[in-house]
């Protein structure tokens, strides 16, 4: 049961994965507007701030629960390509780190004023996801 639930050795067909991550999509719209409307319903919408929200612990408790429910739907789905993911995941997360702090060292290289990442990380990130979505997995042997 708990590797169905941490990732742990288990697979992620491309449908599964698709249709797990728009369930999670909709699980955190859902989150995270119950979090805003009990932040709105003790203040004035007038006064409140983005920095409101993200200081309330049922945010906190929200980036949380969408960061590890992200890492273990990818980490299924790698581990279904048959890439390793305590491998692919953290160079994930480095590459966009590096990208992040490349973007704000050298802003003539970042997409646009509003954009803290590059043209370089935009088409990792798609590249990978991409192969999520659409590379076969390999033949289950029992």
């Amino acid at each position: 049961m708990l590797d169905l639930v941490f990732g742990l050795n288990t697979r992620l067909g491309r449908l599964h994965f698709f249709l797990a991550t728009l369930v999670l999509a909709v699980v955190m719209t859902g989150i995270c507007f119950t979090v805003a409307m009990s932040v709105l319903r003790n203040v004035n919408p007038a006064n409140v701030r983005p920095e409101d929200l993200l200081k309330r612990w049922g945010m906190i408790a929200a980036i949380g629960f969408f960061a590890i429910s992200t890492v273990t739907l990818y980490s299924m789905r790698f581990r279904d390509i048959g890439w390793d993911p305590v491998c692919v995941v953290p160079a994930w997360i480095a590459l966009m780190l590096v990208d992040y702090v490349v973007a704000l060292k050298f802003p003539h290289l970042a997409m646009g004023q509003e954009h803290t990442g590059t043209i370089v990380g935009g088409i990792a990130n798609l590249v990978l996801t991409l192969a999520l979505l659409f590379w076969p997995g390999r033949e289950r042997y029992s």
